[in-house]
């Protein structure tokens, strides 16, 4: 299933994250999720385009790689 845009900026800000907090607290991906949440409720349109592009390039790419694939969840 391709990534939505808030995962792609969660992606790339979980290594900055983790870089500031080296050699002290440990996170969880739980704690990191709510510091990354916060942080793209604050971004700006500009930034939040920038990665709703990313995420139509990963579409695009995951619907030539699996052309048959359909989500379906579980119940």
């Amino acid at each position: 299933r391709p990534s939505n845009s808030f995962i792609l900026y969660r992606r790339e800000k979980h290594v900055e994250i983790m870089a500031q907090y080296k050699g002290g607290k440990t996170l969880n991906n739980n704690v990191i999720s709510k510091i990354v949440a916060s942080m793209w409720k604050q971004e700006s349109a500009e930034t939040k385009a920038r990665f709703a592009s990313l995420a139509e390039q990963e579409k695009k790419a995951h619907m030539l790689k699996y052309p048959d694939y359909k989500y379906r969840p579980r119940k």
